[in-house]
C-alpha cells in the first residue's frame, strides 16, 4: 500500500507486514513541518487499529525537526500507554546524522539499536 501524506507528494509513507506481524511504515523523501501532522495521523490510524508499527527511515532524503518532533512524539506516547512501536535502527545517512548530533540513540533504542 502506497499512500502519499503531503499534497506536493513530498514524503511517501509505503505501508508493508513485516514477518512477526508489524505494519512497516517506510518513509520515503523529505520529512518535514509540511507533512509530520499527516505522519502523526496515519499513526493514530494504526494505534487506533491495535496495530504493533514498525517506523523505517532507512530511505529518506531529508529530515527536520518537524520530523524528529513527530518521531520522538510518537515514541514517547506509545511507550506511555503501551503501544508497540518502534523505528528500525537501520537509517539513511541524512537521517543518521541528524539523530547522532542530537544524541537520540539512546532514547530510541535503549538496549542497543542491534537490539531494537
Amino acid at each position: 500500500m502506497v499512500r502519499r501524506v503531503a499534497d506536493e507528494g513530498v514524503l511517501e509513507v509505503r505501508q508493508t507486514v513485516d514477518p512477526d506481524g508489524y505494519a512497516r511504515l517506510s518513509l520515503l523523501g523529505e520529512f518535514d513541518q509540511a507533512n509530520s501532522d499527516g505522519f502523526l495521523e496515519r499513526l493514530g490510524e494504526l494505534k487506533r487499529s491495535g496495530e504493533s508499527v514498525r517506523v523505517d527511515l532507512s530511505e529518506l532524503e531529508f529530515i527536520d525537526s518537524s520530523g524528529v518532533r513527530a518521531v520522538l512524539r510518537s515514541v514517547r506516547d506509545a511507550e506511555g500507554d503501551g503501544w508497540r512501536l518502534e523505528v528500525d535502527p537501520r537509517l539513511s545517512w541524512q537521517v543518521k546524522q541528524v539523530f547522532d548530533v542530537l544524541g537520540l540513540d539512546t532514547l530510541l533504542w535503549p538496549q542497543g539499536p542491534e537490539r531494537a
